[in-house]
């Protein structure tokens, strides 16, 4: 089933369980004296977000503090559990850190992507919701986008080829939701995954080739990881009906 736009219905318990994680995880921020200031950014902070949409926070810490919040769990985090978690700093310029995380909520997948920058460069993006700002940091004209490329990007830290494989496991729903959404890089990010690469193929097929992905990451022994994957493509799937 769609809307009368061609969009994908909408996915109430992927939104309420956002709600509910990122409500958590802001207390914890503000009860983290060493959290300077705390903002949405991404689709959340530019109020373009969808029930599909994930997290993306941007906070910042004192210089000397940079690497010591840039440990995967370190941050707060809301109700369910870490399955896996990814240093992304090459997601950034130089001199900044980032994590992302696939956290299970109810048996489904949550992805958080935490942006981790030091004061000295500190500003709020245009397109930023700030939850909070101890020390009366600027607002600037450039998009958060804009702030991510500008300049050399931090250089990635290496990675086991297990740890690969299991970034692609929590990236499946990812892939999941661009299916939702009817976008055309779909293909693209199935090949990512390790699919083949079928531009023309229906959104059926490519959902199928989604779940046969994910019955190829068993041997990763993250069993509730594969459930939540699934869980969230039978959603996906609600969309094509």
């Amino acid at each position: 089933m769609s809307t009368d736009d061609g969009t994908a219905p909408p996915a109430p318990r992927l939104a309420g369980i956002r709600s509910r994680w990122l409500d958590a995880a802001i207390a914890g921020l503000r009860d983290d004296p060493g959290v300077a200031g705390a903002a949405l950014v991404g689709s959340l902070g530019a109020r373009r977000a969808d029930d599909w949409s994930d997290i993306d926070l941007l906070v910042f810490v004192d210089d000397a503090d940079l690497d010591e919040y840039a440990v995967p769990g370190r941050l707060p985090s809301g109700p369910g559990v870490l399955a896996a978690a990814f240093d992304a700093r090459h997601n950034g310029p130089r001199g900044t850190r980032a994590v992302s995380g696939q956290h299970l909520v109810d048996g489904l997948p949550l992805w958080v992507d935490w942006h981790i920058q030091p004061v000295s460069r500190a500003g709020w993006p245009a397109d930023s919701a700030v939850v909070f700002d101890r020390r009366g940091f600027d607002r600037l004209l450039v998009t958060f986008s804009d702030l991510l490329s500008t300049g050399e990007p931090e250089p990635p830290t290496p990675k086991e080829p297990a740890d690969l494989q299991i970034a692609r496991l929590a990236m499946v729903p990812i892939a999941g939701k661009r299916i939702a959404r009817r976008s055309p890089e779909t293909a693209r990010m199935i090949e990512f995954l390790g699919g083949p690469y079928q531009p023309g193929a229906s959104w059926r097929r490519h959902l199928a080739e989604l779940r046969r992905l994910l019955e190829g990451f068993a041997p990763l022994g993250l069993p509730d990881s594969v459930a939540a994957g699934h869980a969230c493509l039978d959603l996906v799937a609600d969309t094509l009906d």
